[in-house]
C-alpha cells in the first residue's frame, strides 16, 4: 500500500482485528499499517476517505501526553482509508494470550502436572494458560492496561474500542509494557451521544443496543469484561444460561445476544444463580477479594446501570495489589497467593523461599499497624526489582518506577537503591538505621529470624519491613 507521501509499505500479516477495522505488519518491523473496514471490505471511497482523515486529523487538539502509550498515525493512506503508525518491536496483542488451537497430536503436549485423565478440552487451556505466564502476567498485563486507560479517562479523554486485538504486550515476558493500537475512537466524552463502536463479546450493553454512544462508563465494562476473561477463563456471562438453546420465534434473541445485551446474570452473581458457570479457574485462585468486588460491581448493577460501574482509577491498584501478592510456582508457572496455601494449588509442589516486603505508614510514637502494602518476590537468578508502589502511595504516573533492587553476588544477597527521589535509611546488625548508599549486604539469616527495616522519607513516611519466608 502507498501513504500520501508515496512511500510504499507491502503487508505481511494480520496483527490485529477491532470494531472497525485491520492491522497488518509490514516488511519495515517499526511501522504497521491500519486498514479501515465497511461490510468487511477496505473503504476505498473518496468522500469517507476524507471524512475519516478529518476525523482523524482531530486527534492532534486532543491532551495526548507523549509519555502516553498509544501509537498514533504518522500517515494517512493514499488509496484506501487508514494510516500508517509506529509500533514497537517484540509486541503483539493480547489475543495471542487467549488464543490456542488443540493440536490433533497431543502427547507431548500437556505437562506432567496436570492430571492424565483430565479431557484434552481442559487439560490443554490450562497448559496454555501456565506457558503464556498464568495469573501473575496477567495481572502485570492488565495493571498495565488499566494505567494507560486511566491516564487517557484523567485529561478527558476515552478510547472507546477496548479488546484483546487492540491492547500489545510485550513478548518477552520480563517487561510488561502494553501500548493501544488503535487511536480512532480517542475523543472527549459527548454529553449528547458517542459514536458507536465496539468489538463483539467486549461492547457495554447500552453501546450493543444502541442505547448511548461509547463513554467512560463503556471503557471500563470492556476493560473488566477482558480482565476477567484473561484472569479466569471464562467471559462473565458464559454460563449455563449461554448454552440454552434460543427460541425459533422470528426476531427473538439467542442467549448470546442476550449476554451481549446485558440482559444475562453475571455467572458469578450472588444472588441470581440462574446463570452459574462449570467452567474458568476457582476464583479464589486467582482474584483477590478486591478484584472480586469490582468485577461484581460492573457484572451486576453497573451491567444495566453504567454510572454504577467503578471508575478505571479503581483498576490499577487493585490489580497492582493482586499482582504484589502473587507468585509463579517454579515448577508449573501457574502463580497462586503464598499466604493463601501450603503448597502450589496446580502441582501441589513446596511454596518456594521468598523475599516478603511489608509497607507501614510511620507513626513516631506507635507501633507498625496493619501493612498498606505487600509484595512478595521469589529467590532467582535475576536482580529482583521492588516498584515505588512498595515505598510510597500508589499512583498511576509512577507506581511502576523501579526503586530498589535486590540481587545476588557470588552467593551473597546484596541490596541497592536504584533512585533519587526518596532518602532511605536501613537497619543495621544492632537494629540502627544507617543510609541506604551503594549496596548494602543483608544476611538471610536475620531475614529469617526478624527481618530488617527501611525507612523511606518522605511527607508520608513508611517503614518498609524486609523478611524472608519459607525455605
Amino acid at each position: 500500500m502507498q501513504d500520501e507521501w508515496s512511500q510504499q509499505h507491502k503487508l505481511t500479516k494480520v496483527l490485529g482485528r477491532g470494531g472497525q477495522g485491520v492491522v497488518f505488519r509490514t516488511t519495515d518491523p517499526d511501522l504497521v499499517v491500519k486498514c479501515i473496514l465497511k461490510d468487511n471490505q477496505v473503504v476505498t471511497n473518496t468522500a469517507e476517505k476524507e471524512a475519516y482523515k478529518k476525523k482523524l486529523s482531530k486527534l492532534s487538539l486532543y491532551p495526548i501526553n507523549p509519555e502516553f502509550n498509544i501509537a498514533k498515525p504518522l500517515f494517512m493512506l493514499k488509496d484506501q482509508a487508514g494510516y500508517v503508525m509506529q509500533m514497537m518491536q517484540d509486541m503483539h496483542p493480547v489475543q495471542a494470550i487467549l488464543d490456542y488451537k488443540i493440536p490433533k497430536e497431543t502427547q507431548g503436549k500437556i505437562p506432567g502436572w496436570l492430571n492424565s485423565e483430565l479431557p484434552i478440552e481442559i487439560s490443554y487451556p490450562l497448559a496454555h494458560y501456565a506457558k503464556t505466564g498464568g495469573a501473575k502476567q496477567r495481572l502485570a498485563i492488565l495493571m498495565q492496561t488499566a494505567t494507560e486507560l486511566s491516564k487517557l479517562h484523567s485529561v478527558g479523554l476515552l478510547y472507546g474500542d477496548i479488546s484483546p486485538e487492540n491492547v500489545f504486550c510485550s513478548v518477552d515476558r520480563q517487561f510488561n509494557h502494553v501500548w493501544f493500537i488503535d487511536a480512532d475512537n480517542i475523543r472527549f466524552d459527548n454529553p449528547k451521544r458517542g459514536s458507536i463502536v465496539y468489538t463483539p463479546g467486549y461492547g457495554a450493553p447500552e453501546v450493543v443496543t444502541k442505547q448511548d454512544g461509547c463513554r467512560p462508563q463503556s471503557d471500563c465494562y470492556s476493560f473488566a469484561t477482558l480482565a476477567f476473561k484473561m484472569l479466569t477463563m471464562v467471559a462473565p456471562f458464559d454460563g449455563e444460561a449461554l448454552n440454552e438453546e434460543g427460541g425459533w420465534d422470528e426476531g427473538e434473541s439467542t442467549a448470546e445476544d442476550k449476554a451481549q445485551q446485558g440482559l444475562l446474570p453475571f455467572i458469578d452473581d450472588l444472588i441470581d444463580d440462574s446463570n452459574r458457570a462449570k467452567s474458568g479457574l476457582p476464583r479464589e485462585l486467582v482474584l483477590t477479594p478486591e478484584l472480586k468486588i469490582l468485577f461484581a460491581k460492573t457484572f451486576t448493577e453497573g451491567r444495566v446501570n453504567a454510572w454504577q460501574r467503578p471508575t478505571i482509577h479503581h483498576w490499577p491498584e487493585a490489580l497492582a495489589a493482586a499482582h504484589d501478592t502473587m507468585i509463579a510456582c517454579p515448577g508449573c508457572n501457574m502463580s497462586y497467593y503464598p499466604a493463601d496455601h501450603q503448597e502450589c494449588p496446580y502441582c501441589e509442589q513446596s511454596v518456594p523461599g521468598y523475599f516478603q516486603l511489608s509497607s507501614y505508614q510511620w507513626q513516631p510514637n506507635n507501633p507498625l499497624q496493619k501493612s498498606n502494602w505487600q509484595s512478595v518476590h521469589v529467590a532467582k537468578d535475576a536482580p529482583i526489582i521492588v516498584p515505588e508502589r512498595v515505598l510510597q502511595e500508589f499512583t498511576a504516573d509512577s507506581h511502576d518506577q523501579a526503586v530498589l533492587e535486590l540481587y545476588q553476588l557470588e552467593g551473597d544477597w546484596f541490596i541497592r537503591h536504584l533512585s533519587d527521589q526518596h532518602t532511605i535509611s536501613i537497619t543495621d546488625s544492632q537494629g540502627v538505621f544507617k543510609p541506604l548508599v551503594g549496596q548494602w549486604h543483608v544476611e538471610l539469616e536475620v531475614l529469617k529470624q526478624q527481618g530488617i527495616l527501611l525507612y523511606v522519607q518522605s511527607e508520608l513516611p513508611r517503614v518498609i519491613e524486609l523478611k524472608w519466608q519459607g525455605k
